[in-house]
């Protein structure tokens, strides 16, 4: 077998969220007069193996790679989101898959070659922002295409500048792994003294400097007045909703975020939905719904 991704038993929650909207999508639009297309800017390899329940979830995993194979501790073999998109019963008019790893760009030439004839797919082996760039540079319009981007990136590795040019496409909604616990919390150092390689990433994902003035707060007080920055205690949710606060403003419409959580309760990120109408607002919310959400008292700063 080759050297197939490996992922944890939570990413089976995303996916299974994942097939349920492209289903309500597919059927919403299967009579209707656009072109469809599915972009997934961070494909991987279209299958993935799932750890077991008992390994373990230390979630000390790398902040912009996917999680190494070994020869332990793997148990299911599963779909990943391009064999997810390629299988849903109203399929697509076009299939866009973003990879920048020779070896699961060659995964995805076979699932290519075995959907000959049935359906219409791009491989693009490039980064997730250059693959954004050339679906959003295509000859699309509002009048004749409609579309979803899966937004899934290893750690904070997805630019805003990339989720503001589908946006302004008026086009795309977007579906996206907000990986707060994952890899944005672990940029964060309690000082405030951040490396600069982690801050400009931090720019980027947020597309400003935002994201520091939520987080941190000049340390006041205190036995010897100590000058410096100290984390806000609520600075995760104000991360969370400063994010939605963009993709609102951008995109028109947010959903609830729904919380995925590895087996042993911990939070990892949240699934969040955004586009340009409110019939796909209302079924993101009932689909996501279905999973662990915020409330909506506590979501109502960013009411959609």
């Amino acid at each position: 077998m080759p050297d197939i991704a490996v992922v944890g038993p939570w990413a089976k929650e995303k996916l299974e969220a994942l097939e349920r909207y492209l289903d309500f999508y597919a059927k919403v639009l299967k009579n209707q007069r656009w072109r469809t297309i599915y972009v997934d800017a961070f494909a991987g390899g279209g299958r993935a193996l799932v750890r077991a329940n008992s390994a373990q979830e230390d979630e000390s995993i790398p902040l912009f790679e996917p999680e190494p194979a070994s020869d332990v501790d793997r148990t299911e073999l599963i779909d990943g989101s391009p064999r997810v998109a390629l299988n849903v019963a109203n399929p697509f008019s076009r299939y866009v898959f973003v990879e920048n790893d020779p070896a699961r760009c060659e995964e995805l030439e076979a699932v290519k070659v075995e959907f000959d004839g049935t359906r219409q797919i791009d491989i693009l082996r490039t980064s997730a922002a250059d693959g954004i760039s050339w679906v959003t540079a295509r000859q699309i319009s509002k009048a004749t295409h409609r579309g979803i981007a899966f937004l899934d990136p290893f750690g904070a590795n997805l630019e805003w500048a990339s989720v503001e040019k589908l946006a302004a496409t008026g086009i795309f909604e977007v579906v996206v792994n907000f990986a707060l616990s994952m890899a944005i919390q672990r940029m964060l150092p309690n000082s405030g003294e951040i490396p600069a390689a982690w801050a400009k990433t931090l720019d980027a994902y947020f597309g400003s400097r935002a994201w520091f003035e939520e987080v941190y707060r000049e340390r006041s007080g205190g036995l010897f007045n100590t000058p410096g920055f100290e984390k806000r205690e609520e600075y995760a949710d104000r991360l969370l909703q400063l994010y939605r606060a963009r993709l609102k403003a951008a995109f028109g419409h947010v959903s609830t975020p729904r919380l995925i959580r590895n087996s042993k309760g911990a939070p990892l990120y949240y699934l969040l939905w955004a586009g340009p109408h409110t019939k796909g607002l209302q079924g993101a919310d009932h689909i996501l719904s279905m999973g662990e959400s915020l409330s909506k008292k506590r979501g109502a700063a960013v009411a959609a």
